[in-house]
């Protein structure tokens, strides 16, 4: 294993991170590490979390070299400590969300409730205007699908001639706002934020 000396750039790092470099996850471990444990201390969270969080952001990043061809306008270790604070915001999310009582406070932000909330906020604001667009025969189907009607009763009520008719239709308009809201530019600047958090 080669000794790292001095500063990695992002392209030694990525590949390094490519090709599980041992001494490139040591060099990030020993760089990074330490913020993220201080962040998920200083919000509840133990050593155990802070390590387990840090492996599975390096895994997610990994990925996404490997799937999406990975580039970055800011240092990895920016970079890297985004991906962990996120996926930390939505574990807090959710332990709260269990009936877990946390009282926490990110240091680098305002409440972590708020920031979960905005982006989900954010999130809804997207649906809601593409979801506005369909025609009005897909949002109703949609609104029935969504609210739990079954299958044939969507069909009496649309007047479909069969219910495979009316899966089709379904189909067709959910993928319809599926496409609106992934060529959405503040919903791909949004999954940059949070890609695979949510």
């Amino acid at each position: 294993m080669k000794k790292m000396t001095g500063a990695l750039g992002n392209k030694e790092i990525i590949r390094g991170v490519i090709k599980r470099d041992a001494s490139v996850i040591k060099y990030l471990y020993n760089t990074c590490y330490p913020d993220i444990r201080n962040l998920v201390l200083a919000n509840t969270g133990t050593i155990q979390d802070a390590q387990d969080l840090f492996q599975d952001a390096l895994l997610i990043i990994y990925r996404k070299i490997k799937t999406l061809n990975l580039t970055l306008n800011c240092a990895f270790k920016t970079y890297l400590y985004s991906v962990c604070r996120l996926m930390w915001l939505k574990e807090l999310e959710s332990r709260r969300n269990q009936g877990k009582n946390y009282g926490y406070v990110d240091p680098h932000s305002t409440s972590i409730t708020e920031e979960v909330s905005s982006l989900e906020v954010i999130k809804l604001r997207i649906y809601e205007k593409h979801f506005g667009e369909l025609s009005k025969e897909c949002q109703d189907i949609l609104k029935m699908y969504f609210n739990g009607m079954p299958m044939e009763e969507i069909c009496n009520r649309m007047g479909f001639q069969s219910v495979h008719a009316v899966k089709e239709k379904k189909y067709e308009c959910k993928k319809s706002l599926m496409t609106k809201i992934h060529n959405n530019p503040a919903y791909k600047q949004l999954q940059d934020e949070i890609y695979l958090v949510s």
